[in-house]
């Protein structure tokens, strides 16, 4: 690294808030290694994973509902996973 302070004040800069434990934004937001998806980009990464799903580039129509509704199926289990959802939440005020 070149001897200079800015050199310096900007590699602490970059270990502060994207390398370290307890930095701002943390590697596992950003770092693709550790990652299914290799984008930061939601549309590029649902794009590829529907892609994978068919072996051509004009697949059946049923071929591709039936997948579109295995994502929707997925995802609907992801989004009643979260602590949040009401289906999940067991309140007080819920009557059983």
């Amino acid at each position: 690294m070149p001897d200079d302070e800015r050199c310096q004040q900007f590699a602490d800069y970059l270990l502060h808030n994207y390398v370290q434990t307890a930095s701002r934004f943390q590697p596992d937001i950003w770092a693709c290694f550790t990652k299914d998806n290799r984008t930061t980009n939601a549309c590029e990464s649902f794009h590829s994973h529907l892609s994978r799903m068919f072996y051509s580039p004009s697949p059946n129509i049923f071929v591709f509902m039936e997948n579109l509704r295995l994502i929707e199926t997925e995802a609907s289990l992801k989004i009643k996973k979260t602590p949040n959802h009401p289906d999940t939440c067991i309140c007080a005020s819920k009557k059983n």
